[in-house]
């Protein structure tokens, strides 16, 4: 179930998904904010002018407009912030510990699932790397059982009931989940989740890795 989650997300977003592609507006955004000496974040005409870049072409790079930046605009960016090449390529791809991205509306996707009963929405945007986690926000039905589900090995879920009630079969185990409860497990062992409640369970539920 994970891997028809994961797939309908990724057929919601427009386009053609770039496979681990670098986020240098992301990036370039980021360290506006962390090489700046005061609460407001450095400007794109501070930016421009260190450069000697065009501030339209930098606004683009950020915006993500311009999705592959040449080398040597990128190196100067880089050399603005008084960080290397590489370091800037690590952030734009998500790797780097710095990093505090923003997700946006447009970079969520929801699904509906009418035959199984429940929906779910992505609250965090498609895995850029991997450390990349999701995170979503799932309605299930009254008395509502999802069939059995079984995660890729090594990975893990993390399950907060917001309201209702869920039962988890978990292997050979059953377990009652109240409201305001959280969960945690190796979601590489197949497990079951219920609705057990006369309400609509609201939960919120993170994996990683990333679904999508």
């Amino acid at each position: 179930m994970y891997e028809e989650i994961g797939k309908d997300l990724a057929e919601k977003k427009i386009g053609k998904r770039a496979i681990r592609a670098p986020l240098w507006g992301k990036a370039i955004k980021s360290l506006l904010v962390q090489k700046s000496d005061t609460p407001s974040p450095l400007t794109v005409i501070w930016l421009a002018k260190k450069t000697g870049l065009n501030e339209k072409n930098l606004h683009n790079i950020i915006a993500g407009r311009v999705k592959d930046p040449p080398s040597d605009k990128l190196v100067r960016i880089s050399d603005a912030f008084g960080i290397s090449f590489s370091d800037l390529a690590t952030r734009a791809m998500a790797e780097d510990p710095g990093n505090f991205f923003v997700c946006g509306y447009g970079e969520r996707g929801f699904i509906d699932y009418p035959q199984h009963g429940f929906t779910i929405q992505s609250l965090s945007p498609q895995s850029n790397s991997q450390r990349d986690f999701f995170l979503g926000r799932m309605t299930l039905k009254p008395f509502k059982e999802l069939r059995k589900w079984q995660f890729r090995e090594n990975s893990s879920v993390a399950i907060f009931v917001e309201s209702g009630t869920l039962e988890i079969i978990y292997g050979e185990r059953k377990r009652e989940i109240h409201s305001n409860e959280s969960v945690y497990f190796d979601a590489g062992v197949p497990h079951k989740i219920k609705n057990i409640d006369s309400i609509e369970a609201k939960l919120f539920i993170v994996t990683c890795p990333a679904l999508f």
